[in-house]
């Protein structure tokens, strides 16, 4: 069963309990109120002939009347004050009745106190309502009665408890209607809730419901929404690991496959073929070439690695540092005959950890450095730090537009052939993208193909 459907259910037999006990209480208080009133006139008009009565037999009685007269005057006394449903009774014999009830079975009148008698029940299928008090006149003990068929009314009592109960399952069939309609509106955003849960289960995740309102279903879709959208980056995050992991697992199988090959080649060569001393010497340079080229993408790929799992910083002088950049790159530098050229202006200390800091800049100063041709004249790399950033600028071959938003992925190169023969391994600048992220820097460049490129690290 539907959630609306509980709830519609649910309300409606407490909006049904609710107008029963209501109209049953209502219809107690009615019937208490109509039979009170009607027990109250019955009582104000016998009271009335009881009195008329007694007051004109006793001023009309002579002691000296016979019993007959007597008993006439009585009942003429009587007669001019009672209707159809007054009684006159001297004992139990009736002097004037037009009822078929003895009234005096049912109401009784005490002698010692005289209070009026009131009975109300069922006699002979009829409700009637009895109300009797004794009179004495002379020697005669008289009981004067009322007796009133009250049928009619607890007919229109059950009149009207038939109308309240139609009423009430009326409004119960009406209030059901009602509900049923504003709960399915109420839980309508619950539906959209669950279809949207099923499509973002069959991989749509960029479903999201429309919200409106400020109560607390409202609020859940607002919290599904953003939960959908975490979900949403979450998966887009792993998307993008995974094809970052199978690219990377794909670049590392590539480069190792030439070193690798060229190890093979040359080992089987001074294994199995008769080579001269300068043959022997030149493969054994092509292996010495591989292992260093391996051992130095083996050591790029570690530092990635261990990137992940955070970095230890301390206040740093960038002079400092720039120093001891500069004697580590010195030799490296020469051997292609670039000069480094540092510009220390005045520069804060920043929270870095020497040792990557380090890396990052001479991966940068050796990308630099491959960007001249050998028949290149003035090959010059700046090395700058200046408040909160560090720069390193070169005016070689620069990088073209497209290959700009690439740059920093893994193994990506934009001259192969280039990068290869000059001992790059693709993973440079991914390092120093991954160095700068863990000390929450932004790296940017600025470049343009044939005037330059200039790399800035900014804190």
């Amino acid at each position: 069963m539907k959630l609306r459907h509980k709830i519609s259910l649910l309300a409606g037999s407490i909006l049904l309990l609710v107008l029963l006990i209501c109209a049953g209480a209502l219809l107690l208080y009615a019937r208490k109120t109509i039979l009170a009133l009607a027990e109250d006139q019955a009582k104000d008009k016998q009271s009335a002939l009881a009195a008329s009565f007694s007051s004109m037999a006793r001023y009309y009685s002579v002691p000296e009347d016979s019993d007959a007269a007597r008993e006439s005057l009585i009942r003429y006394c009587f007669t001019q004050f009672a209707d159809q449903e007054g009684v006159l009774m001297r004992g139990s014999e009736p002097l004037c009745s037009s009822v078929s009830v003895d009234p005096s079975l049912y109401a009784v009148p005490d002698r010692e106190d005289a209070r009026t008698a009131v009975y109300q029940g069922k006699v002979d299928g009829r409700q009637l309502l009895i109300v009797a008090s004794l009179e004495w006149v002379q020697a005669d003990t008289l009981y004067v009665g009322l007796v009133r068929d009250i049928t009619e009314v607890y007919d229109a009592m059950a009149r009207l408890t038939r109308l309240f109960l139609l009423v009430c399952a009326a409004g119960v069939v009406l209030g059901m209607g009602l509900l049923f309609l504003a709960v399915k509106k109420s839980t309508a955003p619950l539906s959209r809730l669950t279809a949207a849960t099923g499509e973002i289960a069959a991989g749509a995740y960029d479903k999201r419901v429309t919200v409106s309102g400020r109560d607390e279903v409202s609020d859940l879709g607002r919290s599904f929404n953003r939960m959908a959208e975490a979900v949403e980056n979450r998966i887009a995050d792993l998307t993008e690991q995974n094809e970052r992991q199978r690219l990377f697992i794909g670049g590392v199988s590539h480069e190792f496959k030439t070193p690798l090959a060229a190890v093979r080649l040359h080992g089987d060569l001074l294994q199995s073929a008769k080579l001269s001393e300068a043959e022997r010497a030149d493969s054994l340079q092509h292996i010495r070439r591989a292992g260093a080229y391996m051992t130095r993408m083996t050591q790029s790929l570690m530092e990635l690695l261990l990137l992940d799992q955070g970095i230890e910083t301390e206040e740093t002088d960038p002079a400092d540092l720039l120093i001891a950049v500069e004697s580590a790159a010195r030799d490296s530098l020469a051997t292609r005959g670039v000069t480094l050229v540092i510009d220390r202006q005045a520069a804060s200390p920043l929270p870095l950890n020497r040792t990557l800091m380090t890396s990052l800049l001479l991966n940068l100063i050796e990308n630099a450095a491959r960007s001249y041709d050998p028949e290149d004249g003035d090959k010059t790399v700046t090395l700058r730090a200046c408040g909160r950033c560090f720069e390193v600028s070169d005016h070689g071959r620069g990088i073209p537009a497209e290959a700009q938003a690439r740059i920093f992925e893994p193994f990506y190169r934009v001259d192969k052939s280039r990068s290869r023969k000059q001992g790059g391994s693709g993973l440079g600048l991914a390092l120093v993208k991954a160095i700068a992220d863990a000390h929450g820097a932004t790296l940017s460049l600025q470049s343009e193909p044939s005037r330059g490129t200039t790399f800035r690290v900014q804190f």
